[in-house]
């Protein structure tokens, strides 16, 4: 599952959420039309649901832990939900630890907890680009997340990119993608 979008969610996550919403609303004894209405009534619940959150995520206006650039930018850009992750991950980004290959855009970092010991975890490679503006960590979390890691969070910071590359703002999280003016 490297290669699909989830947005964090596991695979057993997605299929036993959805497994228990058909089994509230389905008996074995149904015919295919009767199993069809009622998957089709299980769908539209779900939608709305998105729907409902999606409204009152709207009316939330995202509460900023620090005044940088980026965290500005991002507050403008990404749905609350979402920039409440980034604002996480750009907080862990702070606490980590970085390696250079002299002479290489090639960083390893590791993020250090935010507890009073102290530890770090795992260390990611990370390729960063000044020119083209990117950052690609080995831990891939962009790739199935659609938000950057802290890794390469910092990798940006150390190569002096202080607001966020449009290639980082995928469409489907922007305000704008959720207001229906895109």
């Amino acid at each position: 599952m490297n290669g699909v979008f989830t947005l964090g969610m596991r695979s057993t996550q997605l299929s036993e959420s959805l497994n228990s919403d058909l089994k509230r609303h389905f008996k074995s004894d149904f015919d295919i039309i009767r199993f069809l209405k009622h998957f089709e009534r299980v769908v539209k619940y779900k939608r709305n649901n998105e729907l409902n959150a999606e409204f009152e995520s709207r009316k939330k206006i995202p509460r900023l832990k620090m005044r940088t650039p980026m965290l500005i930018q991002a507050s403008k850009l990404y749905t609350p939900t979402i920039f409440e992750a980034f604002q996480s991950e750009y907080e862990r980004s702070m606490a980590a630890y970085t390696t250079t290959l002299e002479g290489k855009n090639e960083y390893f970092v590791a993020i250090g907890s935010l507890d009073e010991n102290f530890t770090f975890e795992k260390e990611y490679k990370v390729n960063g680009d000044p020119l083209k503006q990117t950052s690609t960590c080995s831990c891939g979390q962009f790739n199935r997340i659609g938000i950057p890691c802290g890794h390469a969070l910092k990798v940006l910071d150390l190569m002096n990119i202080k607001t966020l590359p449009t290639q980082y703002v995928p469409k489907r999280w922007t305000r704008e993608a959720h207001s229906g003016t895109v």
